[in-house]
């Protein structure tokens, strides 16, 4: 029989552990959601059972006798309530909340998976979170609302899009109930060496998350904030429900003061018993291997914890190599090591020849210092290609390519020679905003065009720019109609812009091929999957990169749809020339 103090204590622990995570309490009931307000669903109906009977007063007759009977599911209605989660609101986008309502969730699953086997452009994947992340109800079947919340936020934990994922965690209390998510981030900020960030993502932990790893977690950041009387009772509540750690009992006992000495033992076990094997060490010493997790890699970058003393192991510099491969570990670090190395003013002067003396990793290691310490603009250029092609032989191709871009741009253009030009400027990752040049001679990169790219272009604004263009290229008797001309054509002719009579777009237009596939979906307004579907099309591409026939057809789907801030997102990539 447990004892009225015992009693007493659990629950003065179980009150302790509200409080830590008291917010999310708060939050969840703070939320404003017009499905749960019972005080508004009590204005309108009195509740029996799960169906009521609403009288609606007929706005004209009054009699009792023409008064309209309407039933109500109110349990369907919280349901379809509460399975809208998202980020934005519908109308951001031109979608609805029925975006998914009519689709196959098998389908949608299928395109999800192949869409995950490509490396979207960024464009893509902007695409893809907008469309994923707008507030609406799941698919009716073969795709429950809690599955369709999982593949989501596997989706923002695979592309590490930490601050979307949180903002998604405080729009949605649902969502708390996730320990994945919560996990995730908790681990994202402690491997970067933030404890400050990571415990305040405690705040996110749902009291129905049943999880040892967040359990043990909470109990650390009372301790680390200077709370151990409640890190205490939290702690004891944990050990009376009979789950034992003694890697963890020990570790927690010696934070709270009541062991002078803790086993020096180092845990890889998880980050969390890493970083405290590494708080409690006398003389932390780690070496790790290809088996190492990938958290842990990251903690011992983001803490100064790489200490390699051995430059000639071949064994320890590729393991280092083939993690940061692996996007485990910082790149920037192996070019680090890289420097360590030594190397005679013969071997740096003649890098491009005596690197085949040498091991893999040295010889990497000697031409990037011959880059560094090169004058010649020739010569730094062939040795950093060279250095490309070393890294791609060994299948790290990764490793190098952001230093490779860094390496190229500080060369100045106009010293490169001619033979090189091309292949340095395909190299460059610029990602610099060019301005837009208008040409009035060619209509798709005409003024014309800025009607896209306002968020609320003034129609009178775009007419009289149209007039004025299209009288400068009727006097060019060369001139023709290309499809890009098409496209902004059509797609002023669906905003309500008045076209010239006598211009002829149409019988171009009708040449021209849209998937019947896509065609259908649209008929059947099934907008999420079409924009799956547009999102896969364009793939790995820039929108800058696709072909007229396809900016033809995925402008002409989106007009159909009327979703023209997609297509003006789209337009505003596609027409102009950027200089």
């Amino acid at each position: 029989m447990i004892s009225l103090s015992h009693l007493n204590k659990i629950i003065f622990s179980i009150t302790l552990f509200l409080t830590v995570i008291s917010n999310i309490t708060l939050a969840e009931e703070q939320a404003a959601d017009i499905w749960n307000n019972e005080e508004n669903i009590n204005e309108l109906i009195e509740k029996n059972n799960d169906t009521q009977n609403i009288k609606i007063k007929s706005p004209i007759l009054s009699s009792e006798k023409d008064q309209v009977i309407q039933k109500i599911n109110e349990k369907e209605i919280t349901a379809r309530a509460q399975s809208v989660i998202g980020i934005f609101d519908p109308e951001e986008n031109n979608f609805n909340l029925n975006m998914w309502s009519e689709t196959d969730g098998n389908e949608i699953k299928k395109i999800l998976q192949r869409v995950g086997k490509l490396q979207l452009s960024k464009h893509s994947e902007n695409l893809l979170y907008q469309v994923l992340f707008t507030n609406a109800y799941p698919p009716k079947n073969n795709l429950g609302a809690e599955e369709f919340l999982k593949l989501k936020i596997n989706w923002l934990i695979k592309k590490k899009r930490i601050e979307d994922l949180e903002i998604f965690l405080k729009k949605n209390p649902e969502v708390k109930e996730n320990s994945k998510a919560i996990k995730f981030l908790i681990n994202e900020y402690l491997s970067s060496g933030d404890i400050k960030s990571a415990c305040n993502k405690i705040d996110f932990i749902n009291l129905k998350i049943e999880n040892d790893y967040l359990e043990k977690f909470i109990i650390y950041c009372l301790i680390n904030n200077d709370r151990k009387e409640e890190a205490q009772l939290v702690f004891d509540l944990f050990q009376e429900n009979s789950r034992k750690d003694k890697f963890f009992e020990d570790k927690i006992n010696f934070l709270l003061g009541f062991k002078e000495k803790t086993t020096q033992n180092i845990s890889d076990k998880n980050l969390l018993n890493f970083y405290f094997s590494h708080i409690t060490s006398k003389n932390f010493d780690y070496q790790p291997t290809d088996k190492t997790d990938k958290y842990i890699w990251k903690y011992l970058s983001s803490v100064n914890l790489i200490q390699i003393n051995d430059l000639e192991n071949e064994e320890i510099i590729l393991t280092y190599e083939q993690a940061a491969a692996q996007n485990n570990f910082n790149k920037d670090e192996i070019f680090k090591i890289y420097l360590k190395m030594n190397f005679d003013f013969n071997q740096l002067a003649n890098a491009e020849e005596l690197h085949k003396t040498l091991p893999s990793y040295k010889a990497r290691a000697l031409v990037y210092q011959g880059i560094l310490l090169s004058d010649g603009v020739e010569k730094k250029i062939i040795l950093a290609f060279l250095l490309k092609n070393l890294f791609a032989k060994d299948k790290m191709s990764n490793v190098y390519t952001e230093e490779f871009s860094n390496i190229l741009k500080s060369i100045d253009i106009n010293e490169v020679p001619e033979i090189y030009i091309d292949e340095v400027k395909q190299n460059v990752d610029t990602n610099l905003i060019k301005n837009i040049k208008y040409n009035n001679d060619i209509l798709h990169r005409s003024k014309v065009i800025k009607h896209f790219f306002d968020s609320d272009p003034k129609k009178d604004r775009t007419e009289k720019d149209f007039k004025s263009v299209y009288k400068k290229i009727k006097r060019n008797k060369k001139y023709f109609v290309s499809i890009k001309d098409v496209v902004v054509l059509e797609s002023l002719a669906a905003d309500g812009i008045s076209l010239p009579e006598d211009l002829d777009y149409t019988s171009l237009a009708s040449q021209l091929i849209v998937p019947k596939n896509l065609e259908e979906l649209a008929r059947e307004n099934q907008i999420g999957l079409v924009m799956l579907k547009i999102v896969e099309i364009i793939g790995e591409d820039n929108i800058s990169d696709l072909d007229p026939e396809t900016i033809y057809f995925l402008n002409k789907i989106l007009n159909d749809l009327n979703l023209k801030k997609i297509r003006n997102n789209i337009l505003s990539k596609a027409l102009p020339n950027r200089v």
